[in-house]
């Protein structure tokens, strides 16, 4: 969880109030239709909402409420098809005088939308975005029972950072995506556990992730629960449980079951000694990554640390080169950079000094899937690309494709590789060729949807000149001389061939260099234009293929 001023700080640790908690209006709802609607007005003042249900808080958030149908920006939603029949009691905070807001809120059966959606015209087409409001870091990413569970700190009510929730979607082929509703929840705060949502934090819901419970042996794994560990703020780590694949949530009661100053746990079974490891970030003394065992969930034991990274500790290990014999462990932070190592369920022994770096442009907080079959590691990074703002957009922020890690050995020693995950090739459709000097004119020849593409550049061994592919307003280039594509570093043998691809997405775009060697997600310049040509210009050929949309 990316943090911002000091004032943040405060705000998030509970040493100054968010806003105000008393109750000024009310509003009754009883339950008939699946959402709950509110009218929002990016330029309102955050007012804090609580909502009751036979006397527990089942949601507790901060809103900027429009005073008019005139105001409204857009719509956002609650799903509560699970209160139909019963009342819900709605408090604020504050309303600005003469407001139309109470009448506004209301129970309906389909969301009112400028666009529709999924058509909106800066929707991701090629990768998972929610539905409503802001996202940021991926979280709790695990596969169980043929599903991949993605989650992510939501706040489905605003386009910017608040509330954080964990957003929830589900996926058979990590390509096509469904949407579930908002897991756990924010703003407990006082209410004991028999007064509240039983998903509900006490604090807001920070950034963690999830694993099969794996302690329970004797449950099949059909059965078997999903642990979520993460940052309950100012309290400090957390465990939550779902009995039914995911979609509800409890917070358990011996919670926190680390108190310290840090955030973002990772969640490891360390089958070796049939116990738990927690990876996670550490603020004080220094900031370091910190690893705590545990047999029972409840009880951590501190075995080590590392210095040298900052917020969202991933780490894994993998066969280099598909060797068996030769599994590395990799540890990540939030900004993308790694080091390659040792882990012997104490602490991280690092094989080399400094770190290494795979991700450039708008890629931080990366998260993998746990449990993914055949030992693949699967990487989704929160792709800090702002698509909501000043415009009628109901979301914002996006998230990158999911990408394949591999470990290889070369020149410069054991390197981390990412390539987008070859499930989502079923995406591509027709192709042209395009050599050098060449335009491929997409208005004159109807050459796919003007959106999306995917362009693979293979450049001539002996090539000492730059090579530029342009598309739209953007350009994307490789230097031969300094030996960098954009302002990635690739250094290549003097008679090896250079390869890149790049894949265009609505609003944004990434670039795969020499089989996944440097990886870069970046806003387009002209994000929601039709493209209307691209071309190559240097000693290169490229295939470009024209791409369909996952909705």
């Amino acid at each position: 969880m990316r943090l911002g001023s000091f004032l943040s700080l405060a705000v998030i640790f509970g040493l100054i109030p968010t806003l105000p908690a008393e109750v000024s209006f009310q509003k009754k709802v009883v339950v008939q239709k699946p959402y709950l609607i509110f009218p929002i007005s990016e330029k309102a003042e955050w007012t804090r909402l609580e909502i009751q249900v036979e006397g527990k808080r089942v949601h507790h958030l901060d809103i900027g409420l429009a005073r008019t149908m005139e105001e409204v920006d857009w719509w956002a939603f609650l799903e509560v098809e699970e209160y139909r029949g019963k009342e819900l009691q709605l408090r604020l905070a504050s309303l600005p005088e003469g407001s139309e807001t109470l009448t506004l809120i209301r129970n309906v059966a389909e969301v009112p939308r400028k666009e529709p959606l999924y058509q909106e015209s800066l929707r991701p087409q090629l990768r998972f975005s929610q539905k409503q409001g802001w996202n940021n870091d991926p979280n709790g990413m695990v596969f169980h029972n043929g599903v991949y569970h993605f989650f992510w700190q939501s706040n489905p009510v605003g386009k910017k950072w608040g509330n954080m929730y964990w957003g929830h979607a589900v996926s058979r082929d990590l390509v096509h995506w469904e949407e579930r509703s908002v897991t756990l929840r924010p703003f407990g705060e006082e209410m004991p556990l028999s007064h509240r949502n039983p998903s509900m934090a006490k604090g807001k819901c920070f950034s963690g992730s999830a694993n099969i419970a794996w302690d329970r042996p004797e449950t099949e794994m059909a059965k078997k629960e999903l642990l979520a560990a993460f940052t309950d703020t100012g309290c400090g780590e957390a465990i939550a449980v779902s009995t039914d694949g995911g979609e509800t949530w409890r917070y358990e009661s011996y919670n926190p079951v680390i108190s310290h100053q840090g955030r973002d746990p990772k969640l490891i079974w360390w089958e070796a000694e049939k116990c738990w490891i927690i990876a996670v970030y550490e603020e004080k003394p220094e900031r370091v990554i910190a690893f705590y065992k545990s047999s029972d969930r409840k009880n951590w034991t501190r075995t080590g640390d590392i210095a040298g990274f900052y917020e969202c500790p991933e780490m894994f290990p993998l066969p280099v080169d598909g060797d068996a014999e030769k599994v590395r462990w990799v540890l990540f932070g939030a900004d993308a950079q790694y080091m390659v190592g040792q882990f012997d369920g104490q602490t991280f022994q690092p094989e080399h000094e400094g770190k290494h770096r795979l991700h450039y442009g708008r890629f931080y907080a990366a998260q993998c899937f746990s449990n993914v079959p055949g030992g693949r590691v699967i990487q989704v990074g929160w792709a800090q690309v702002r698509m909501g703002e000043g415009n009628t957009m109901p979301f914002n922020m996006g998230f990158s494709l999911p990408l394949e890690l591999s470990l290889k050995e070369t020149p410069a020693g054991i390197r981390l590789f990412a390539n987008p995950i070859a499930e989502w090739e079923v995406l591509r459709g027709d192709s042209r060729t395009v050599v050098a000097g060449e335009t491929l004119d997409l208005e004159k020849t109807g050459f796919g949807d003007g959106q999306l593409y995917e362009m693979e550049v293979q450049i001539a061994a002996e090539n000492d000149a730059p090579v530029t592919l342009r598309f739209g307003e953007n350009t994307v280039v490789y230097d031969p001389q300094t030996q960098q594509l954009e302002e990635m570093p690739l250094a290549v043998k003097s008679d090896e061939t250079v390869r890149f691809r790049v894949i265009v997405d609505r609003p944004m775009y990434e670039i795969c260099g020499q089989g996944g060697a440097v990886y870069k997600t970046e806003a387009r310049n002209d994000g929601g234009k039709s493209l209307k040509s691209i071309s190559l210009q240097g000693n290169a050929v490229m295939t470009v293929y024209a791409l369909k949309s996952i909705w």
